[in-house]
């Protein structure tokens, strides 16, 4: 085993040492985080192993594919083909030595363990932290909404936290007290952070978290959105929140679907704001307030990012994406009696 350098990963240490593969990582990188007992332990099966640093395996690599790989939950949505096509303009436009792959992050991963490709970005919210870890022995990943400390790993955020309270600061200037929010997948690291956002809204204004006020969609669409409301409202003599935040458009516009069918009036009734700024946000009625992230340019920097990898210029090792609130129609004038 310890004769194929090329083959040793951080993998093979952590199974050997009975540890996690980020502990590995961590270990080999000094970080303070571990204890020195710990450390000692990986050092040593590392050199047991024969292991080849990250960017001593890397220049074993004969040559460039000239490459890019992007690994995608799906293409259900606008956000990732938008994201896609940001990529794609650069590499199209900018430098056009490198091309790009994209292929399901639940189904393809052999492309970074064979080095098929040169860089790869990792867009699946739902790929583990260890794996990402693990990947990173082969070549460099650029995460999507995710905080992996790591040589090799470049992460990108959008800031969810803050804006998701600026848009919770926007319902409770609006005059709402009884603010609810619609949670979307459950194993989304910008699910979660858009919760904390809302939740620390209403601590900063002195309004109280109502856990009766979340509903669990468990997922980022307009049915579910829409499904999770009609079944809220089924029973319900009146409404229990008087501005509704929503994680996503698409949850947002079901949910807005789902009031219309129980005759309640938006905005009349209550106000009702999403996230992301999608284009059929114009098209409802009333039109939608939501957070605007530009998917598209957001892409391009994701795409300039890999290429100063690749071209050696030591980039920042994060990248974060700033949003801005867009107030249409669902968050006007609030009538309703408090």
């Amino acid at each position: 085993m310890g004769g194929d350098y090329a083959m040793i990963t951080i993998k093979d240490i952590a199974k050997y040492c009975g540890v996690s593969v980020s502990t590995v990582s961590y270990a080999l990188s000094n970080n303070s985080t571990i204890s020195e007992k710990t450390k000692q332990r990986v050092r040593e099966a590392a050199k047991a192993l024969n292991y080849v640093p990250n960017s001593n395996a890397r220049s074993l690599k004969q040559k460039s594919t000239h490459k890019i790989g992007v690994f995608v939950p799906g293409f259900q949505g606008p956000i990732h083909p938008t994201i896609l096509a940001g990529i794609a303009h650069i590499l199209r436009n900018i430098d056009e030595k490198y091309n790009m792959i994209v292929t399901f992050a639940d189904e393809d991963m052999s492309l970074i363990k064979q080095r098929s490709i040169d860089l790869a970005i990792i867009m699946d919210a739902k790929t583990s932290k260890d794996l990402i870890v693990e990947l990173s022995d082969y070549m460099p990943i650029i995460t999507f909404d995710q905080d992996i400390e790591h040589a090799s790993i470049y992460n990108t955020f959008v800031d969810n936290t803050k804006a998701m309270m600026n848009l919770t600061n926007l319902m409770i200037k609006k005059g709402c007290r009884r603010i609810g929010y619609v949670l979307g997948s459950s194993s989304s690291y910008h699910n979660e952070l858009r919760f904390t956002g809302y939740k620390e809204g209403l601590k900063e204004n002195g309004i109280p978290f109502n856990n009766d006020l979340v509903y669990n969609a468990d997922a980022f669409t307009e049915f579910k959105g829409q499904e999770t409301i009609s079944i809220l409202l089924e029973n319900l003599d009146e409404l229990p929140f008087d501005g509704l935040i929503c994680a996503n458009d698409e949850l947002a516009i079901g949910a807005l679907q789902a009031l219309k069918e129980h005759n309640y009036q938006v905005p009349k009734d209550c106000l009702i704001a999403g996230f992301d700024d999608i284009e059929k946000t114009l098209y409802v009625h009333p039109n939608l307030t939501t957070v605007k992230v530009d998917w598209f340019s957001y892409g391009k920097q994701i795409a300039e990012l890999a290429l100063e990898i690749l071209n050696k210029k030591n980039p920042n090792q994060s990248l974060t994406i700033h949003t801005t609130i867009i107030e249409r129609e669902s968050t006007s004038n609030l009538t309703t009696s408090k």
